[in-house]
């Protein structure tokens, strides 16, 4: 592919099937993906092989300006460095706040006790990828149906001619229905599906309406 179409970035939180999603698309738009990582996680230092830790960013998740300005300085430095603009693909599920280059004093302000910080921390990171310009495509209906992606790629690039994302298979199949009926099953997930709609109701009632973010990339 060349050159002249425009690089994508994926962001997502994590284990949101978004390694799956990210493989297709560039694959199917024919986007170079970063070899000093894997799955074109640029700011997520786990991914990157020891023997290329130079290319790697600062060991740190869901860092925020207002509580550690240095890091976030650093990351926002090493996206600059380290994407192109056309012809690659990037993935992030670590750092979404340096990614839309968003500025709260912290990312779980209201409840002190786990596991409803934790939730609140993810609950406002999902509100600030939602908030991103772009495409998005739910995890319940990418699960269900390559559709999803192949619209929101075609949007992302009207002017590219490429093929269908391929990524679901009778593995996948499988995989999906043991997961649905662990979910379905499952006391403890019920039980974090409530925290997280309180949690949401919380934020709803107490964040000001006018809140804005602006992407990096």
């Amino acid at each position: 592919m060349s050159d002249d179409v425009r690089s994508l970035f994926v962001v997502s939180l994590p284990r949101s099937l978004s390694s799956l999603l990210y493989v297709a698309a560039a694959r199917s738009i024919g986007l170079a993906e970063p070899v000093w990582t894997s799955d074109g996680e640029i700011l997520n230092r786990e991914r990157v092989p020891r023997r290329l830790q130079s290319h790697a960013p600062a060991d740190e998740r869901f860092t925020l300006l207002g509580s550690s300005p240095g890091v976030f300085a650093a990351m926002t430095a090493h996206l600059e460095e380290n994407t192109e603009r056309r012809g690659h693909a990037y993935k992030d599920v670590v750092q979404p706040f340096v990614v839309a280059g968003w500025d709260p004093a912290q990312a779980a302000s209201v409840y002190e006790v786990r596991p409803w910080t934790l939730v609140e921390g993810l609950v406002r990171a999902d509100a600030v990828i939602e908030a991103l310009p772009g495409e998005s495509v739910s995890y319940d209906d990418a699960i269900v149906d390559p559709d999803p992606l192949d619209t929101a790629l075609r949007r992302l690039y009207p002017e590219v001619s490429f093929p269908d994302a391929h990524y679901i298979d009778r593995r996948f199949i499988r995989t999906r229905k043991r997961l649905e009926a662990d979910r379905r099953d499952s006391l403890l997930f019920r039980r974090i599906e409530s925290i997280v709609s309180a949690v949401r109701e919380r934020l709803f009632y107490d964040e000001p309406r006018d809140a804005s973010v602006e992407a990096v990339l």
